[in-house]
């Protein structure tokens, strides 16, 4: 068997396809001469983004891709009553590809504005992400991945009505793609460690259908999701449709790029619309490396 042949890729990825190929590149790069850990790691992550599909990420439906970028959204909500509330960084943040088939989260800080009511004002608590990616296939293949993952919000915003516990999101998602066009799926559910009894357990999904044209790609989502301080079952306030567009990837250095998304979410039913809010121009930045 020839070197080449032993790296060569297989259609699906599998983890323990996938950790072995791993083993291969470091012994790989030990054999180098100045190679320190960092390169390492740097040429896992590139050899893991590689072995998956490239798809943009929409605003709201999580991603089943392993990614490492900085990312910042903006989100300027009407409420039921006509007045503002901007939500700046709306939990997401910086991720690493931390493992073969693994990818860790945390966020920058969140902080909730509604002009006028300075009362209102403050951080939410800080979120963190650990995703695992159960198979992947690349566009030139079977063109899919499939994840598993688990969101945390700690406790510790200082909003006037935060939540004194951990919110916990278990989620599967799934994506699957046919030439340009792609759809992503999530499904999860929510729970609060220590008082549950009186929260309950809603369940949170979510889908996007996207089709791609050049650097253009419009996107449209559906997602249900509960509040911040309640959780609600199916058939709650919580559902929304999101059009938009992501603009993207530009590249300006090797595995270095950054695109933009921008999307207009409305409320899809009443008690959506009373007990969270009305609409929201959103837009978001991505700067992967």
């Amino acid at each position: 068997m020839t070197a080449s042949s032993t790296v060569r890729a297989d259609p699906v990825f599998y983890p323990g396809v996938e950790v072995a190929a791993q083993d291969l590149v470091e012994t790989m790069n030990q054999q180098s001469p100045g190679k320190d850990w960092l390169s390492r790691w740097r040429r896992m992550t590139i050899e893991t983004r590689e072995k998956q599909t490239h798809w943009l990420t929409p605003i709201v439906t999580e991603t089943p891709r392993l990614e490492q970028r900085i990312r910042y959204d903006v989100y300027d909500e009407t409420l039921p009553n006509g007045n503002k509330k901007f939500n700046f960084g709306a939990g997401k943040g910086i991720n690493f590809i931390v493992a073969p088939t693994m990818e860790a989260a945390f966020s920058l800080p969140q902080y909730l504005y509604y002009p006028g009511a300075g009362r209102l004002d403050g951080f939410r608590g800080e979120s963190f992400m650990i995703k695992n990616r159960i198979m992947a296939s690349p566009e030139d293949q079977k063109n899919y991945v499939f994840s598993v993952m688990l969101e945390a919000l700690s406790p510790t915003g200082t909003l006037p009505d935060f939540a004194e516990h951990w919110i916990w999101t278990p989620m599967l998602t799934f994506g699957k793609g046919w030439g340009h066009f792609d759809f992503m799926v999530n499904l999860g559910t929510a729970w609060a460690d220590a008082d549950n009894r009186q929260l309950g357990s809603p369940i949170v999904w979510g889908v996007a259908l996207q089709y791609r044209f050049g650097v253009i790609c419009p996107t449209i989502e559906v997602n249900s999701h509960p509040t911040l301080s309640n959780f609600f079952f199916v058939g709650q306030p919580g559902l929304f449709v999101t059009p938009e567009v992501l603009i993207g990837r530009f590249h300006f250095r090797d595995h270095w790029s950054l695109y933009f998304g921008f999307g207009y979410q409305m409320a899809l039913d009443q008690t959506t619309l009373e007990e969270q809010y009305a609409n929201a121009f959103i837009a978001k930045f991505h700067l992967l490396f």
